[in-house]
C-alpha cells in the first residue's frame, strides 16, 4: 500500500503565522521595531515596517508608531554600521521630525517624557553638527542643522528659550548660500535681540545689496548707525557708500565727520576725507587731512602714498602742459615747475617703499621720479631691485 505523505508540520506553522498576523498586526511591527531600534540592529528593517505601520489603520494615528521612528532614525545617526547610512542623508533631522509628531499627537502622554530628554540632547547635537558643517564650508547642512536647532528650541522643554547665538549662525550660513531672504528674517530676529550690534546690521545691509534694493541696504545701514552711534565698521561701510558707489559728497563729508569724532586718532577717516577733497579739486585741504592722517600714524602707508601720488600727479599735468610750450625759455620755466612737484612728491613715494618694499607700483613710480629728477645712482639701484623681483 502507497504510503501518505503528512502534511501536519506545515499546516501548524502556517497557523502560527496566522496567530501573528491576526493578533499582532501593525502595532507587532512597532513592537519590533523599537526593539530592533534599542538594540541597533536590523534598522532597514525596522524603518521598512515603520513605513507599513503608518499606513496602517490601527498604527497611522499612533504616537508609539512615531516615537519609534525617532528612535530607528536616531539609532541610524548613531550607528556605525556603513549599511545604515545610505537609508537617510539626514537622519537626525529625521529623528527630530518624527519625535516632534509624536510629541503633538493625541494620547502622546507616555512619550513626551522621553521625547523632552531627547531634546535636550538633540539641540546639541544639531549646534555641533552645525558648526561642523560650517567650518567645512558645507553651508548649505550648516543652514539645514541651525535652522533646526532653533526649531528644537520651539519645543515646550526649553520654555520659550531664545539663543542668540544659533539664530546669529543661521542668518550667516543663509547668506553664505545666497538665501538673502532667509538670511534677513534671522538678521532681523538677532537684531531685535541685540546681538551683534552694528555689525549684524551691516551683514543685513549686505543681504540687501546682494539682492539689488539699494534703498533697503542704506536704510538698514542708517539704521544701524542710529542705534549703535559709536561702531565704526557701520559708519565705514556708509562712508565707502557715499564716497564710492553714491558719490554723494555732502553725505560722505557728513559721516566722515561723525566718525573722525569718535574716533579721533583713526587715520582712514583722514585718509579718506583727503581722498575727497581731492575729489573735488580741493588740493590744500586734501594735503591738510593727508598730513593729519601721518600725524596721527607716523607708519599709515595709504596718506604717504596717496599724497605722493597727488604731488606726482600734478608734476605730470604740469609737465604736459610744458610740453606745449614752443618758446624754449618757458619751457625751461615750466619744466622747473613740473620737476619741483615731483621733488615733493619724492619723500612720500620713498615713505611708502620704506613701508611696502616689494610693491612693484611703488617701485616703478620711484623708478620714474629717479630718472625724471636725474637722480642716477638710487635710479641704478631701484632698477636693479625691479629686475631682481620680477624674475
Amino acid at each position: 500500500m502507497k504510503r501518505i505523505k503528512k502534511f501536519y508540520p506545515i499546516l501548524f506553522v502556517s497557523a502560527i503565522a496566522l496567530l501573528v498576523s491576526s493578533c499582532g498586526g501593525n502595532k507587532a511591527l512597532v513592537s519590533s521595531a523599537q526593539r530592533w531600534a534599542e538594540e541597533g540592529v536590523k534598522l532597514d528593517t525596522a524603518i521598512k515596517a515603520l513605513n507599513k505601520a503608518e499606513k496602517g489603520e490601527d498604527t497611522k494615528d499612533w504616537a508609539k508608531t512615531y516615537y519609534v521612528k525617532g528612535l530607528t532614525y536616531e539609532a541610524i545617526a548613531n550607528s556605525k554600521n556603513p549599511e545604515f547610512k545610505a537609508i537617510s542623508e539626514y537622519p537626525l533631522v529625521d529623528a527630530f521630525n518624527n519625535y516632534k509628531k509624536a510629541y503633538n499627537m493625541e494620547g502622546s502622554n507616555l512619550y513626551q517624557g522621553p521625547i523632552d530628554a531627547k531634546m535636550l540632547t538633540m539641540a546639541n547635537q544639531f549646534v555641533n553638527k552645525g558648526v561642523e558643517a560650517y567650518q567645512d564650508e558645507s553651508f548649505e547642512d550648516a543652514f539645514k542643522y541651525f535652522e533646526k536647532t532653533l526649531e528644537v528650541k520651539e519645543m515646550p522643554v526649553f520654555e520659550n528659550e531664545i539663543d542668540t547665538a544659533v539664530i546669529f549662525n543661521t542668518a550667516i550660513s543663509a547668506q553664505q548660500i545666497e538665501k538673502y531672504d532667509e538670511a534677513i528674517k534671522y538678521y532681523k530676529e538677532a537684531a531685535k535681540y541685540g546681538y551683534g550690534e552694528g555689525g549684524t546690521y551691516a551683514l543685513m545691509a549686505e543681504c540687501y545689496k546682494s539682492k539689488g534694493d539699494t534703498e533697503k541696504y542704506v536704510s538698514t545701514l542708517k539704521e544701524g548707525f542710529e542705534k549703535y552711534p559709536n561702531n565704526m565698521s557701520i559708519l565705514g561701510t556708509l562712508i565707502n557708500y557715499y564716497l564710492l558707489e553714491a558719490e554723494n559728497v555732502d553725505e560722505a563729508f557728513k559721516y566722515l565727520k561723525l566718525a573722525r569724532q569718535g574716533e579721533p586718532n583713526n587715520p582712514s577717516f583722514y585718509n579718506a576725507e583727503a581722498h575727497l577733497y581731492d575729489k573735488i579739486g580741493e588740493k590744500e585741504k586734501a594735503i591738510d587731512m593727508y598730513e593729519k592722517a601721518i600725524e596721527v600714524d607716523p607708519k599709515f602707508f595709504d596718506a604717504y602714498y596717496n599724497l605722493g601720488v597727488l604731488y606726482f600727479n600734478e608734476g605730470v599735468a604740469l609737465t604736459e602742459e610744458a610740453n606745449k610750450i614752443t618758446d624754449n625759455q618757458k619751457y625751461l620755466e615750466a619744466k622747473e615747475k613740473a620737476d619741483a612737484k615731483f621733488k615733493e612728491a619724492l619723500p612720500y613715494i620713498e615713505k611708502a617703499h620704506e613701508l611696502k618694499p616689494d610693491d612693484m607700483n611703488i617701485i616703478s613710480t620711484l623708478r620714474t621720479l629717479y630718472y625724471r629728477l636725474k637722480m642716477d645712482e638710487k635710479y641704478e639701484k631701484i632698477s636693479k631691485k625691479m629686475e631682481g623681483l620680477n624674475q
